[in-house]
């Protein structure tokens, strides 16, 4: 039995990349993990999607039993089309029994990081920050940004102009220049504003001052090129937060000797008072032992959607980030004298939303001129997985303890977009808005939200407008026509399946809170909504760019993308160097982590756990195939006399006369 489980969560950590890398040899940690213990791919359930698959991998319950089958819930009582999509990571929308509470009821503790669940179900459950989007803090009092004067559409443009009223100034050989620069709240309200002050130290501008006001020998911090400010502290007057101290710091990214090129780097403003952590005096605590809280994803974002931010900004942002969490999970889980870790972090996802598009040759966006360069910095952001791993490999006991780490889904590229809406136009099952810009569905036949459709029903659904009379040929009508629906240009059916409710449960959906119609499309296909009335795009199916992972079926995979998760097991109780066989991809899902990681612990599953344990990847149990001898049993018996007509095939019973 295990003496602690740490659960590493790394939303979309992608099999076919981290294969790719570990033979390249640039991962060491995960090497490592590789030698010391077991190695698969996980099926997602359905939807591939990171609320349906996290709440999954700490319940073992597939989306029918704990509700969220899509990026949320929708009701019996909520009116079309709501699904409750800001709470798609909230405990009151799981209906089903979290690892945590299972290991409560034996007395043991847990931390949960920065994942689903929240607000806590059980006294002996700690969080650490909780998902509020997945990328993003609930508790950010200010996101971060790049200050500059670029002409881009990204980050907060400022505007230098010559330094007046100051009550002193530097020597400087130009003339020194000032801007203003605000830091904006996360939510409505105030937060500081800064005098940014410019001047030539050398021949050129190269040194930037904040501060509070027009006083250089009052200035906050003074910055170079390639220099972090210290951290600084703020009051900031927020509608959300109220009155909260926060911390965050500052970078000098680039300044031209002309200073018409000047970029600054603000990190993510965190409160200092310990309300991140559920226990606000161990927030304290952790933010006195180790300092500010980290959460680097919205700056990833900077450099990997805006384009604004260096990769050496981000890489220190993430060490950083990788040193504060494992540090704070191992303080935190002595502190608490907690046996697990639940833990959920984002960057694969992020980054392969943007990069996976541009390297896999199936997708839209592929083009041979780039791919070499989002290789590149796909590597750059494995390492730094890597790095993140190393951190809690430094403390965790492999003799002594257990580690998974494990993704929710994966990322293959897109193809083609898919418009049910558009499908749908001229059958008279939606109604839409005077301008026709959106589709009012509270008084249309169907919605649908991501894999799930449902009939709009009188006497069900708050806003029913469909007959019982009515719902079995409209339902087989709707399932018939997107069963047809195909791609005009290749032929592909779109929907790689499409089933009634009735049926969902061979794919592993059932339950109240399914769509009436349930359905997965083809690889490379993706979802839309009546966003495509404002596009002005017609078409049923069209091209798009892009990564995605929940509309496809769970097992798609390209040469490059894969729709699969990951499983990576080691420490007390696990073989070690045990790899996936490719004739068992798929046969293990994200419902099978809760009930290993329970027994590795030596406790009961959660309740409603519906999965296995991986018992061939544990010591003790029998793990190789056996041998067996196939006999031939067929019998020489005499014909009938009489031949029989030609029937189709039965069962061995009956065609036996």
């Amino acid at each position: 039995m295990a003496r602690k489980a740490l659960m590493l969560g790394m939303d979309a950590l992608m099999p076919t990349l981290l294969e790719r890398f570990v033979e390249e040899g640039i991962l060491p940690n995960f090497g490592k993990l590789f030698r010391e213990g077991c190695f698969c791919r996980l099926r997602p359930v359905i939807p591939a999607q990171t609320p349906s698959n996290w709440q999954t991998i700490a319940t073992g319950a597939t989306p029918g039993t704990h509700s969220v089958v899509v990026w949320g819930a929708h009701r019996l009582d909520d009116p079309a089309p709501e699904h409750h999509r800001a709470e798609a990571f909230s405990s009151g929308i799981c209906l089903a029994e979290y690892i945590w509470e299972a290991v409560a009821r034996e007395g043991k503790r847990s931390i949960v990081m920065n994942y689903a669940g929240y607000p806590p179900t059980s006294e002996k459950a700690t969080f650490l920050d909780r998902i509020y989007r997945p990328a993003r803090s609930y508790y950010d009092v200010a996101l971060p940004t790049v200050y500059h004067t670029l002409k881009v559409d990204a980050g907060d443009p400022i505007t230098f102009s010559k330094a007046e009223g100051w009550a002193s100034l530097p020597n400087s050989h130009l003339l020194p220049l000032e801007a203003e620069v605000g830091v904006e709240p996360s939510s409505e309200g105030e937060g500081p504003t800064y005098r940014a002050l410019l001047w030539a130290e050398g021949d050129g501008y190269d040194t930037l001052a904040f501060c509070r006001e027009r006083n250089l020998r009052a200035a906050l911090f003074g910055l170079k090129v390639g220099e972090w400010s210290g951290w600084v502290r703020e009051r900031f007057c927020t509608e959300e937060m109220g009155e909260v101290e926060a911390t965050f710091r500052f970078k000098l990214v680039e300044c031209s000797p002309e200073g018409n090129k000047v970029r600054v780097y603000r990190s993510e403003a965190f409160p200092t008072d310990g309300r991140f952590c559920s226990d606000p005096e161990l927030g304290r605590k952790l933010v006195e032992e180790l300092g500010p809280y980290v959460h680097a994803m919205m700056t990833v974002a900077l450099h990997v959607r805006e384009g604004i931010l260096d990769w050496e900004t981000v890489d220190q942002a993430l060490s950083d980030e990788a040193a504060w969490w494992s540090e704070a999970a191992r303080l935190a889980m002595e502190e608490a004298g907690a046996e697990l870790l639940y833990l959920h972090w984002h960057l694969p996802d992020l980054v392969e939303h943007r990069l996976v598009p541009l390297v896999d040759p199936t997708g839209t966006e592929y083009s041979s001129e780039r791919a070499q360069d989002a290789w590149e910095e796909l590597r750059r952001y494995y390492r730094a997985m890597d790095r993140f791993l190393g951190e809690f490999l430094r403390w965790v006991d492999l003799s002594r303890d257990v580690i998974v780490v494990t993704s929710d889904h994966g990322m293959p590229a897109n193809r083609k977009a898919v418009s049910l809406v558009n499908a749908f136009r001229d059958k008279g099952w939606l109604t839409f808005i005077p301008d026709g810009q959106a589709v009012d569905w509270g008084r249309s036949k169907v919605f649908f939200e991501q894999n799930h459709l449902w009939i709009n029903l009188k006497g069900r659904e708050p806003t029913g407008v469909v007959s019982p009379e009515e719902y079995p040929s409209l339902r087989a009508e709707v399932q018939r026509l997107m069963r047809d629906l195909k791609d005009p240009e290749t032929g592909e059916h779109v929907f790689a399946l499409v089933l009634t409710r009735e049926e969902a449960p061979v794919v592993g959906l059932w339950g109240e809170h399914i769509g009436d119609l349930v359905f997965c499309y083809s690889g490379g296909y993706r979802w839309s909504g009546d966003e495509v009335l404002r596009m002005g795009e017609e078409r049923a199916v069209f091209p798009c760019g892009g990564g995605n992972h929940g509309p496809m079926v769970p097992t798609y995979e390209t040469g490059v993308g894969s729709n699969y998760g990951v499983l990576v097991l080691a420490g007390a109780g696990v073989r070690k160097g045990v790899v996936e066989e490719p004739s068992r991809r798929g046969s293990r899902c994200t419902t099978d982590v809760v009930p290993t990681l329970a027994y590795l612990l030596g406790v009961g599953p959660p309740a409603q756990s519906e999965g296995r344990v991986l018992h061939e990847f544990l010591e003790g149990f029998r793990a190789q195939v056996p041998r067996r001898k196939l006999v031939p049993l067929e019998r020489k018996v005499k014909q009938q006399r009489k031949p029989k007509a030609p029937q189709l095939k039965g069962d061995v019973t009956d065609e036996e006369r």
